[in-house]
């Protein structure tokens, strides 16, 4: 997992946290924002720097800051923490253009297994 520059938008200290030491073994920093337009300023002024967008929200707003990302690059992992009890959430981000949908509670350990899956190099045919 090579996460340089993550962006996380949250009003949870205790996953600040979380994201915190599940990206520590990277050396990377994460940018944290509490509210949606910061974290649309910093996504769109730095959107070729991210390596990883993680929202924990689930609002209408979040979910504007999630298609606006993936709009400007399609390739940027961007990860939708949801409450247990909101399948319709999950359901909504897929639509929105989420990579994936984590719910709640989740541990260092589980963030860290899902990251690694969701950052595993892709192996591409080379043309002949």
């Amino acid at each position: 997992m090579n996460i340089r520059l993550a962006l996380l938008l949250t009003h949870d200290a205790g996953f600040e946290k979380i994201v915190t030491d599940a990206l520590e073994d990277t050396g990377g920093k994460v940018l944290i924002r509490h509210d949606v337009d910061h974290a649309m300023q910093v996504g769109c002024s730095r959107i070729t720097q991210l390596d990883l967008v993680i929202i924990d929200r689930s609002d209408c707003h979040a979910i504007t800051l999630l298609s606006a990302l993936r709009a400007c690059r399609h390739d940027l992992p961007v990860v939708v923490i949801t409450s247990g009890n909101t399948p319709h959430c999950a359901a909504l981000a897929y639509a929105n253009g989420a990579t994936a949908c984590l719910a709640k509670p989740i541990t260092v350990t589980e963030l860290k297994l899902a990251l690694r899956e969701l950052c595993k190099p892709t192996l591409e045919l080379a043309a002949v």
